[in-house]
């Protein structure tokens, strides 16, 4: 016997009975329903709805019980499933879509307040009145809100459904979809959001961005392209602007969130296959099960990716490290397990581990000949560099009440960085380059969630304790040496908050700040001289301590229930460091840079809830950048840092998505930058940079895109990303232009049942382009963007 479940409030609160009429009936009478019923709910006023995670069906009853909905179901639809659940300002209507939102439920209303429900692997979809709405776009880096409607960051986003379309697999090609956010210009360096590095101008003292997997804390080098596989991701979120207020370490420029999927109390399996030009090949799993019925879950899964680096190394077959040379590998394996636990219906547990091997080439080549065995005499310094690295997190979350959550997040990160020049131990030869960096953080947070009525809330503290233990050895021209060795630890602690209040109906505002120490300790030592295999090397441990405070105001205006106006004052800081003088035997320190940031923002909804609209207008200002001084350039590698720059930028991104129909969607990001140096002298470059535009910050770029699906389960799609001509990172005499590219990739396919097949190319139109070039090196050479390559991925779900 087929049972069925309502969940409502009224006389008989919290009661569930079996209900003889079936879901499918009502879904029959939905498109009957009067035009004032649907104008009805669309006017529904908004309040504070908090909807724990966990099983879908308590989800819903506690939906239900804050909202008054009368939600009508088959016990089998919600059975098995887990949602993220909601937290914020919304609609009864707007909550239930951000509870069903991921978890294959599809819900119909039957009237104001009654809702019935269908799984959508069965069910024939939403009526035509519905079948275009978007669901409330989810947010999981954001710790006050979980819908994007609920914060004035500006967010980009790309959800599961949005990398499998533009069959995206790696971190760094999601920003190809993102309005001012690029990778970098080579692999051994972060990204770039509004024209800052995720490094700063210089890879000096702290990170100015940083990248959470699953909420645990990447280092620098680790962040470069360590865990870079996006197989079995639900959402990857980048937030542009200063991030210290809600959590984790403070982050100047912005930061990103990669969430991968969790744990479900469904049995499912998924295998994936792909083939390509290039010698690619690659295979991919992932299994899930429940491990107690509605308590415990596991989910396991791993990918592996092989191909041939583009450049062509010929010349360099005589080596020994021609193979790791001319071979990218990208590979994870990750497992987590969720405990819902029936006597703590309040509390829930998350565990996570991951383990990651990637191996992607750098593409230098000559500038004039495309070659990258170019860099072959007397010497060459070509080399490659490859992580691995080991992530474990404990997210332990509790419901103290409707209107309070407490939070600990715990993270541990560790990854070995090794490099190698091509011709490193090579038989015969002495030259070469070795090194390797071990990279250790431990993080604990902890954080404090509120909601209700006209307050919302955050406040935690957030400590972490890195180490880095780092080695180089360099011979070149069979008779000098360099070595040099890196101790460096760094303890942090810190206490954040945000508060945001409505002070009269639709108006809101919002203040917060962060107070923040850090502890850092270095010793670095080096010897450069002719060979000697016993060189003493030479440096004295420094160290450093700092207290920095960032403050936080806005002000946010609703109009209805779909749109949001805000404007918010935000400050944010790099910090410093200690280094040892190596010329002049001295000990030294640079200061934190700073960055002030005034921000207005939109949120919003139109055409039905068809289109949405995401927008942020900005204006930054840095002061007391790091930069690289080279006090005397006769002396190689002698740098030291400084704080000796200024700097301003200004901009906007606009970002619509749109379900035109049931078989069309649509996307855009429009990002525009004015960047420029205030004051900027460089001892090592021609003149000063007052004046110039940032290294890495186009002008415009623009992202677009979109997927059509044929009622035979063919589809086709396509996205494309144009960037205007930018400045190079610094070369031998300062920055040079980089030309204007269009790189367009396309996809097609057909899916029936569990089993889908996708042909996609990437750089369809074979465009050739350069990232970073230096034409007055002794050796012009640049970073040769990837060419046009394809492939064919075949998956089934089982």
């Amino acid at each position: 016997m087929t049972r069925k479940i309502a969940v409502q409030v009224g006389a008989r609160k919290g009661l569930r009975r079996i209900l003889l009429m079936t879901g499918t009936a009502l879904a029959m009478l939905t498109p009957a329903l009067p035009a004032v019923t649907l104008e009805a709910r669309a006017q529904a006023t908004t309040q504070s709805i908090s909807v724990p995670e966990g099983p879908l069906t308590a989800a819903l009853n506690s939906l239900a019980a804050q909202t008054g909905l009368q939600i009508l179901f088959d016990a089998s639809v919600a059975e098995g499933k887990v949602t993220r659940g909601v937290n914020g300002k919304l609609t009864s209507e707007q909550a239930l879509r951000a509870v069903l939102s991921g978890t294959g439920v599809d819900a119909r209303f039957a009237g104001e307040n009654q809702v019935t429900l269908l799984d959508t692997a069965y069910g024939s979809g939403s009526s035509d009145q519905d079948g275009t709405l978007l669901q409330p776009i989810q947010v999981y880096g954001a710790r006050n809100t979980t819908t994007l409607s609920g914060t004035t960051s500006s967010v980009a986003i790309l959800n599961a459904q949005s990398l499998a379309d533009s069959q995206i697999r790696t971190t760094q090609d999601t920003y190809r979809r993102m309005a001012n956010v690029m990778d970098s210009a080579t692999v051994n360096s972060g990204f770039v959001i509004r024209g800052m590095s995720s490094e700063g101008l210089v890879a000096s003292g702290g990170p100015a961005g940083s990248i959470y997997i699953d909420g645990i804390l990447q280092t620098r080098y680790n962040a470069r392209f360590g865990s870079r596989n996006l197989w079995d991701v639900e959402q990857v979120e980048v937030y542009r602007g200063p991030q210290s207020t809600l959590s984790g370490r403070a982050a100047m420029t912005g930061a990103v969130y990669i969430k991968s999927k969790d744990p479900t109390f469904e049995k499912e399996a998924v295998l994936s296959s792909t083939v390509g030009s290039d010698d690619l090949v690659g295979g991919a799993f992932m299994f899930n099960t429940p491990v107690v019925e509605d308590e415990i879950a596991l989910r396991m899964s791993g990918a592996f990716e092989r191909s041939r680096a583009q450049p062509d190394y010929s010349n360099f077959y005589i080596y020994d490290n021609y193979s790791d040379l001319i071979t990218d590998i990208s590979g994870t394996f990750r497992a987590k397990m969720l405990v819902t636990p029936a006597e703590l219906p309040e509390t829930r547990a998350l565990l996570t581990y991951s383990y990651s091997k990637d191996r992607p080439n750098d593409a230098l080549v000559g500038l004039y000949s495309g070659r990258g065995d170019f860099n072959n005499s007397p010497v060459t310094y070509t080399e490659y560099r490859w992580t691995e690295v080991h992530n474990l997190g404990l997210e332990l979350t509790h419901d103290i009440s409707d209107a309070l959550r407490i939070t600990s997040q715990t993270g541990f990160q560790y990854g070995i960085n090794n490099r190698r020049s091509i011709d490193y131990g090579t038989p015969g030869l002495i030259n070469g380059i070795t090194g390797e960096d071990d990279n250790s953080i431990f993080t604990q947070e902890l954080r404090l969630n509120y909601e209700e009525e006209k307050w919302k809330w955050v406040t935690g503290i957030y400590g972490s304790h890195e180490r880095w233990v780092g080695a180089t050895d360099i011979v070149a021209f069979n008779l000098y040496q360099q070595n040099d060795t890196q101790r460096r630890q760094t303890s942090n602690l810190a206490i954040f908050g945000e508060a945001t209040y409505e002070f009269v109906p639709t108006w809101f505002a919002t203040v917060g700040g962060r107070l923040d120490y850090l502890y850092d300790k270095d010793h670095q030592q080096n010897y450069f001289g002719l060979i000697n295999r016993s060189p003493v090397l030479t440096g004295q441990p420094s160290s450093l301590t700092e207290l920095n405070f960032v403050p936080k105001v806005g002000i946010s205006k609703e109009f209805g229930d779909s749109q949001t106006v805000g404007l918010t004052y935000t400050q944010g800081f790099r910090s410093g460091a200690s280094y040892y003088d190596r010329v002049t035997k001295q000990l030294g320190s640079y200061d934190p840079e700073y960055s002030q940031n005034v921000e207005l923002s939109y949120k919003g909804t139109w055409l039905d809830d068809r289109l949405s609209l995401n927008a942020n207008l900005f204006y930054t200002r840095y002061e007391d950048q790091q930069v690289e001084i080279r006090p005397d350039p006769k002396i190689p590698g002698y740098r030291i840092i400084s704080n000796a720059a200024t700097s301003r930028a200004w901009g906007f991104e606009i970002e619509p998505s749109m379900e035109v129909n049931d078989q069309f969607t649509a996307f855009a990001s429009i990002g525009y930058l004015n960047t420029k140096f205030i004051d900027f002298k460089h001892a090592a470059l021609r003149g000063p940079q007052d004046g110039k535009s940032f290294p890495e910050a186009p002008e415009w770029n623009f992202s677009f895109g979109g997927r059509y699906e044929f009622d035979n389960g063919v589809f086709v799609s396509a996205d494309g990303k144009y960037t205007t001509s930018y400045n190079s990172r610094f070369g031998t005499n300062g920055m040079y232009k980089i030309d204007p590219r269009l790189i367009l990739n396309a996809q097609v396919g057909f899916q029936k049942n569990n089993w889908e097949v996708t042909a996609f190319v990437e750089n369809l139109t074979d465009e050739k382009y350069f990232t970073l070039i230096d034409p007055d090196y002794s050796l012009p050479f640049g970073q040769a963007g990837k060419r046009r390559s394809f492939g064919l991925n075949l998956q089934a779900k089982f």
